[in-house]
Formats: C-alpha cells, structure tokens, sequence
C-alpha cells in the first residue's frame, strides 16, 4: 500500500506530465480563430445570407454529420474551414447558391447534403411518414366511430309500463337489495 502523500505526489506528478488538450488548442481552430480575425464575419447583407445557407445545406465531411457551419464552432475539424472558405470564393466570384452545391456533390456525392434529393429511393423517406400519419388518423377514425358498420342504429319504440309490470320490477329490486351485504 503505497502512503497517501506518496500517492498524492506521484498523481500530481502525471498531471502534470501529461500535455492538457482541448478542442480550442488544436490548431485548425487556432486557424479558423485567426482567418475570423484577419477577414471578419460573414454572415451580413444578402451575400451572407447566401453564404449561411450553403453552410447550412453542406453536412462536413469529418465525419461529426453537422452542417459545415456548425461544424467549424462545434467540432472544429480541419475540413470546414476550407469548405467554408470555398463556398465564400464562389460566392464572391458571382457563382449562385445551386451552382455552388452542385459543385459540391459532383465532387463529394449526394450525401455532402444535409437533406437528400426527392427522387428515387429518396422518395420513399419523404413520403412514408404522411402515408403512416394518414393511416394511423384513418385507422383511429375506425375506433372512435365504432368499426366499419355503415348506417344507423334504430331504437326500439318505448310503450308504456302497465301496473303489473311496474309492481313486479319493483318486488325485485327489493329481493336483490335483500340479498346483497353490505360492504362495511
């Protein structure tokens, strides 16, 4: 059993041997920190809206399935920063918005996309939900009416309750409360 202070020094020892790491100490958001103060932000006036949106629409490539745009500020890999960089390029070289992301998918496929493209398989992720919400609101609309019967129910016309029958009913409520105990 080693003594506590012998332990407390050797503890402090690793500690302090070991380098501290944090995400803010990695040097591509050193980078990213210095591009932000060399060249300002860029998310103003129409350009910047523009620029947002691409951001927005690309998922970053490092594997973390963020918008590149949340990337850069959450994970703060290598990859965002130049694809931030480029999308800003193009932006600023006239290219439009479709222009620009076309551009990424014929480089990095469709799934740089945050959101697929309604065709093909796709389809099926975009219209499965409403066809189960539809089904569902149908299948409880069966319930609530009560199954599928079509038409109404008709009652039985009442007649009057003659004085025979009356006493009758009355002598056998009286029996049944006879027979039931009470409960305390």
């Amino acid at each position: 059993m080693i003594p506590a202070p012998v332990f407390t020094q050797i503890a402090a020892a690793l500690v302090l041997a070991v380098p501290a790491t944090s995400p803010t100490a990695t040097p591509t958001s050193a980078l990213y920190a210095q591009i932000q103060q060399q060249e300002g932000h860029f998310h103003e006036g129409d350009l910047g809206r523009k620029y947002l949106l691409i951001e927005q629409n690309l998922k970053c490539d490092c594997g973390c399935n963020l918008d590149v745009h949340s990337c850069q500020f959450q994970m703060q890999c290598g990859t965002s920063p130049d694809w931030s960089q480029r999308v800003r390029r193009e932006l600023e070289a006239g290219r439009t918005v479709d222009a620009i992301e076309a551009g990424f998918v014929a480089d990095f496929g469709p799934t740089v996309l945050m959101s697929p493209p309604a065709e093909g398989f796709n389809l099926v992720g975009y219209l499965l939900p409403a066809l189960a919400m539809v089904t569902a609101a149908m299948m409880v609309g069966l319930v609530v009416r009560g199954g599928s019967r079509h038409g109404t129910v008709e009652l039985a016309a009442s007649r009057e309750v003659s004085d025979e029958e009356a006493e009758r009913l009355r002598a056998a409520m009286k029996r049944l409360d006879e027979s039931e105990s009470p409960d305390w």
